[in-house]
C-alpha cells in the first residue's frame, strides 16, 4: 500500500562543514508525531546538520495542524557545551508556525550514558523558548503525554 509521506530523513544526508558530525539523528513523521532517533554523543556540526535535515523534511511534508515531537536518545546523550549552546540558538530562532511542534518529549532510558547530566540542559533549552517539554524513560509514556498535549492544542 503506497503512502504519500516522504521517507525518513537523516543527518547523514547533510554536510554543513569540513568537520565530521558526531552522532546521527534520523527523523520521520507518524500521524501527528515527528519522531527523532538520536544516537550520540553530539557536537555542533551534528546540531547544524539536524537543523537542515529537519527544515528540509518539514518543507517536504508541509504539516498542517498541531503536531508534537518525540526524540529517543540512543546510547549516549552527551553534547559538548558548544553543541548544547548551538542547539539552544537554533531552537530559539524564529520559524514558520507549521514548523513548530506544540510540545516535545525526549525518551532517555536509564542506561543512556550522560542522560542525567544532559536532562537539565535539555529542559532549560525548552523552558527558554516556552515549549512544553518532558523527559520520559519509555516511548509509551512519551507518546501518551504527547497525545495529551495534542488534544489540549486541538481544544484551544
Amino acid at each position: 500500500m503506497p503512502h504519500n509521506t516522504p521517507p525518513k530523513s537523516s543527518t547523514t544526508k547533510v554536510k554543513t562543514s569540513q568537520f565530521t558530525p558526531h552522532g546521527v539523528v534520523d527523523l520521520w513523521m507518524e500521524g501527528r508525531l515527528m519522531h527523532y532517533q538520536a544516537t550520540g554523543p553530539f557536537n555542533t556540526e551534528l546540531v547544524d546538520c539536524l537543523a537542515i535535515a529537519q527544515r528540509d523534511y518539514l518543507l517536504a511534508t508541509q504539516p498542517t495542524g498541531a503536531w508534537a515531537s518525540v526524540c529517543t536518545v540512543i546510547g549516549n546523550a552527551m553534547s559538548s557545551p558548544e553543541g548544547i549552546a548551538r542547539y539552544a540558538e537554533i531552537m530559539s530562532a524564529p520559524k514558520p508556525a507549521n514548523m513548530i511542534p506544540v510540545a516535545t518529549a525526549f525518551v532517555i532510558a536509564p542506561g543512556v550514558e550522560g542522560g542525567r547530566i544532559m536532562a537539565p540542559l535539555f529542559t532549560k533549552v525548552f523552558a527558554d523558548i516556552g515549549r512544553p517539554f518532558k523527559i520520559f524513560e519509555t516511548m509509551a509514556d512519551a507518546q501518551r503525554w504527547a497525545q495529551t498535549m495534542l488534544d489540549e492544542a486541538g481544544a484551544k
